[in-house]
């Protein structure tokens, strides 16, 4: 099978451990597009938590972003996919964690809000790692139960993240047993995700797919964490790093190097210009 797209998620893939971009990773990117082959970033991460990255990746033209919920073009510096959550799930999802030691995270537009005074208590929360992002990409709100509850009708992603080694799954059996209508996944080692219902980074690729006209069997998707499984089930074929969480390792059709040893130059050599 020749393959037309290449989708690569952010953290744990195309970034190393230390939030950079290999050369060796850049190399083949630009290989890849001067083959006449579309590359495109498939991040959780929000518009204006990519773009710190953007200068980096001039041969890159598209991102999902959000999880799936947008698709931006960054030539023409527009979304071209967006979907937000039915405002009335908003109140009932911020009763699944009310109570709890959590910090909340939610992304509307292209932005993405955190509540005031959580900065110095990233690494409570396991976040110690993107401190630089939070600082630079990141707004804080005083009242972030108000402020979710104000802007319910734009809210395109919500993330729980408990303290370290505590987890969310009580969250998780509360959303479930409620029936709230959303999408939900683990990233990072305990932050729980939620996404419009029917979105995932899987949907975003065919929509992408359809937006370059390249059926979703010609694309390949390379990931490591929980929320790019269905986009790895989704792509003709499913890469996971080696650094990859099992679970992703699992549905996989391949597994490379991992993510400070050129595993995503290697799936550009290996399988995208064979």
């Amino acid at each position: 099978m020749a393959y037309d797209l290449i989708a690569f998620d952010m953290d744990g893939t195309l970034l190393d451990t230390q939030k950079h971009i290999l050369p060796s990773t850049l190399e083949a990117i630009r290989a890849a597009t001067n083959a006449g082959k579309a590359v495109a970033i498939a991040t959780g991460r929000s518009p204006s938590l990519m773009l710190p990255y953007r200068e980096q990746l001039p041969d890159v033209s598209y991102v999902i972003c959000t999880s799936g919920a947008q698709v931006l073009d960054l030539r023409q510096d527009r979304l071209l996919v967006e979907h937000n959550f039915d405002p009335a799930v908003i109140p009932q999802l911020l009763e699944t964690h009310r109570g709890k030691d959590v910090m909340l995270e939610v992304f509307s537009g292209t932005e993405a809000y955190y509540p005031a005074g959580s900065f110095d208590r990233l690494e409570r929360y396991g976040l110690g790692e993107f401190h630089d992002t939070f600082v630079r990409a990141c707004h804080e709100v005083e009242d972030i139960e108000g402020w979710v509850l104000g802007h319910a009708a734009s809210i395109a992603k919500y993330i729980v993240h408990p303290v370290v080694g505590e987890g969310a799954q009580d969250v998780l059996k509360r959303v479930l047993d409620r029936r709230i209508p959303v999408e939900a996944v683990f990233s990072l080692a305990d932050s729980l995700e939620f996404s419009p219902k029917g979105v995932s980074k899987g949907s975003a690729l065919k929509d992408l797919g359809r937006i370059l006209d390249i059926p979703v069997e010609k694309c390949i998707a390379v990931g490591d964490s929980g929320n790019d499984l269905d986009m790895l089930r989704v792509a003709g074929l499913g890469v996971a790093m080696g650094n990859a969480q099992d679970e992703v390792k699992n549905v996989a059709n391949a597994v490379v190097a991992d993510n400070d040893h050129d595993g995503c130059a290697e799936v550009v050599y290996k399988y995208l210009l064979k």
